[in-house]
């Protein structure tokens, strides 16, 4: 059966539908930061994976969301938690910040169903000491960093009420 390219940007080359096509095909991907196998399968929650299930560490394949147009192809490191904008007042669902080791470019992903929640909440931790320099970087680019403020929200999401 041949899956959509749900996800992908429309105008995602020829070999960006392959790599899609073939991650799929193959069930899954490995890691290139921990080196776990990484399931692509109805268990995510999510029509695409971007991001590891172990580590949650995700590659540089982007330039714009779906592109698959990257020629970096760093590792992108999970430096802290945002909130999906709802817009009206209201707090979307938790999102992954990553920042790219190679180049430094910053994206948002969307956690999946299956994504360890002690890890969350450990980036989340870790993100509260987050350097100036990171911090400014996500404002210039508009990006909210969850804070110690946020803390009440982010377990709720993460383990309920």
């Amino acid at each position: 059966m041949q899956k959509d390219y749900q996800g992908l940007a429309p105008n995602a080359s020829g070999k960006a539908r392959a790599a899609w096509q073939k991650e799929h095909a193959d069930g899954g991907f490995t890691c290139t930061h921990c080196g776990a196998f990484v399931s692509i399968d109805e268990r995510m929650g999510t029509l695409n994976r971007n991001h590891c299930t172990t580590c949650l560490w995700s590659k540089h394949v982007d330039e714009e969301k779906g592109d698959r147009a990257a020629i970096c192809g760093g590792s992108m490191m999970p430096i802290g938690l945002t909130f999906k904008h709802e817009g009206m007042g209201k707090t979307g669902e938790i999102m992954l910040i990553h920042q790219c080791e190679k180049c430094n470019k910053i994206s948002i992903n969307r956690i999946a169903r299956d994504d360890p929640e002690a890890t969350i909440m450990q980036i989340y931790e870790n993100s509260l000491q987050t350097q100036q320099e990171i911090r400014d970087q996500l404002a210039g680019a508009d990006i909210y960093l969850a804070g110690a403020a946020d803390a009440g929200e982010v377990r709720t999401q993460l383990f309920g009420k």
